[in-house]
């Protein structure tokens, strides 16, 4: 039996198959008020099953802070509409700016 310590360092061949993190991450969730680099979390303040899903609230929200709209040419940081009319919470940004928002962070 080896005298490793018990708090040795993970291998990297290890480290290295690890999924990537998404990038949703680096904003704070509206939904969960998980802050950014945090897991989302459920209501009963356990972390989320999908480890790798952070809320949907979460995803708008990213994609607002870094991807221009192309359907309603809005700038980021600018919520989305429908000809001058606030989008529903239920959607609150198009599905064209949730792509943007993957382009940008690949």
């Amino acid at each position: 039996m080896t005298d490793r310590p018990r708090s040795a360092p993970m291998p990297a061949a290890l480290r290295q198959g690890r999924p990537p993190r998404h990038p949703a991450l680096a904003v704070r969730c509206p939904h969960c008020s998980a802050t950014p680099d945090m897991r989302c979390t459920t209501r009963a303040g356990r972390a989320r099953v999908q480890r790798l899903d952070p809320c949907p609230a979460r995803l708008a929200a990213h994609a607002i802070a870094t991807a221009v709209c192309t359907t309603c040419q809005v700038t980021p940081g600018t919520p989305c509409h429908d000809d001058g009319i606030q989008r529903p919470d239920s959607s609150p940004v198009h599905n064209r700016r949730y792509e943007e928002a993957q382009e940008t962070a690949a």
